[in-house]
């Protein structure tokens, strides 16, 4: 009889090499604090923005329905997705809730703009082949 599980785990690498072909786009993802004394050019809060990840990685919108919300007095869409990035990847594992994730290159649309996703939670799973983190892309529609 089989043990599934370590089956399971002996064609991890294997399934982790066949989930990272396919990210095929370029990723960053930021932690960003904004506080201490503001900037004196501005007057504008400091920002200061960290890399946590930069790499590969692909971008699937998981919500078929945009949703509109309001914000400031202006309509805007949002929408949920998932961000794919490897497992192993360096800094893979401190991509937090509160971060932003920029598409910096789409590889197979080379000419669309960048896509800026706000990062709602983290991602740990048994047997993972990737990192699926959720993110929330809000445009203006």
């Amino acid at each position: 009889m089989s043990d599934l599980g370590a089956d399971i785990a002996d064609a991890l690498p294997e399934l982790r090499a066949a989930a990272e072909s396919k990210m095929v786009d370029t990723c960053i993802i930021e932690s960003i604090v904004t506080g201490g004394d503001p900037d004196p050019a501005t007057g504008l809060p400091t920002v200061v923005r960290t890399v946590v990840y930069s790499g590969p990685c692909e971008f699937k919108a998981a919500d078929t329905q945009a949703r509109s919300v309001a914000s400031g007095g202006r309509q805007l869409v949002q929408q949920g997705a998932a961000l794919k990035i490897p497992i192993d990847a360096p800094g893979s594992v401190l991509v937090r809730a509160g971060h932003e994730a920029t598409i910096t290159l789409r590889a197979h649309d080379p000419n669309a703009a960048p896509i800026v996703a706000a990062v709602s939670g983290g991602h740990n799973q048994t047997y993972a082949t990737a990192r699926r983190i959720p993110v929330e892309v809000t445009s203006s529609g």
